[in-house]
């Protein structure tokens, strides 16, 4: 009963919604300085992207073992990350950035295939597959709107059932006469119904903490940094130059052509039951082997009987 009576005061009330404000407000900073450090690692990537302009082509090869090396993509398409992957005591890690971790998938797609092929594959723009990717990742605020409801309906019925649990105590206590107890009861009901009253504002008070997170999210969260870095990204491979360095040769036709040849010959080869030409050249053997004493094979035409008298 001492229990019920804590979850029933109006203490309760003013500490439970200050409870939720006090969660909204941390994680709302949180979400902050994650943004900012994500606006930060941005601005390290698109450094890296822009510097490979003005260097010459095995600087701009450079550039691109850098973003490999700083975003843990493991890019192993060019020759010159495939030699750094395989240096000495080489230790690659998994950025926490989820702006790394977005960049990083679009590398190894950038760089596994020709920079004229990405339109056709829908690799460009490189802001939209960079931004999906982030927003993969980066969850922040999503879920917080129907946790902090959800808390805030448990403190409700946590001081309902408290208030409730008083009442059905105290209903059938004996209080005198009839009148006596008439006006108990009125009075009782009076403060029940105040004390349910009084716990319905923590659901108003979280129901008005999500809002305030929505709000935030719609105003900050619009992922501008991103954008900037896919625009880097499409403005760098515009250059002929970074994209061949960058990105893997086009394929003449010819080579595609016999590619595909020797793709379908081998999917048929494969398709093939060659057991019966085996068990043929088995016995052909056998054969051969059991008449190698009493014959003679010879090759080439046969000689006429008039040569051979």
């Amino acid at each position: 009963m001492r229990i019920a009576e804590i979850f029933a005061s109006s203490s309760f009330l003013f500490f439970y919604s200050g409870l939720l404000v006090l969660l909204t407000g941390v994680a709302i900073l949180r979400n902050h300085m994650s943004l900012i450090a994500e606006a930060k690692v941005t601005r390290e990537i698109i450094g890296i992207v822009d510097a490979a302009h003005a260097r010459d082509p095995s600087g701009k090869v450079e550039q691109l073992v850098l973003l490999n090396d700083s975003t843990g993509a493991r890019i192993l398409t060019n020759d010159a990350c495939r030699s750094d992957d395989l240096g000495e005591r080489k230790v690659w890690r998994n950025p926490k950035s989820a702006t790394a971790r977005a960049t990083a998938s679009y590398l190894g797609a950038m760089a596994a295939l020709p920079a004229e092929r990405h339109s056709l594959e829908g690799l460009r723009p490189a802001r939209t597959m960079i931004e999906d990717e982030y927003r993969r990742l980066h969850r922040g605020l999503s879920g917080f709107g129907d946790f902090i409801i959800r808390l805030s309906l448990l403190g409700t019925f946590m001081g309902l059932i408290a208030a409730l649990s008083i009442a059905s105590a105290n209903i059938g206590a004996a209080q005198g006469s009839a009148d006596v107890q008439s006006a108990h009861m009125r009075d009782f009901i009076q403060v029940l119904l105040a004390t349910a009253a009084n716990k319905f504002w923590i659901s108003a008070v979280g129901v008005g903490c999500a809002l305030v997170v929505q709000i935030y999210r719609a105003s900050v969260e619009r992922a501008a940094h991103i954008a900037r870095l896919g625009d880097a990204f499409d403005h760098a491979l515009t250059d002929p130059e970074i994209a061949a360095a960058w990105c893997p040769p086009m394929a003449a036709d010819g080579d595609v052509d016999l590619r595909f040849v020797k793709a379908a010959v081998l999917d048929r080869i494969s398709k093939l039951d060659l057991e019966p030409l085996n068990e043929a050249l088995a016995e052909t053997a056998a054969a051969i082997k059991a008449n190698a004493g009493r014959s003679v094979i010879t090759f080439g035409p046969e000689l006429s009987r008039r040569s051979g008298e």
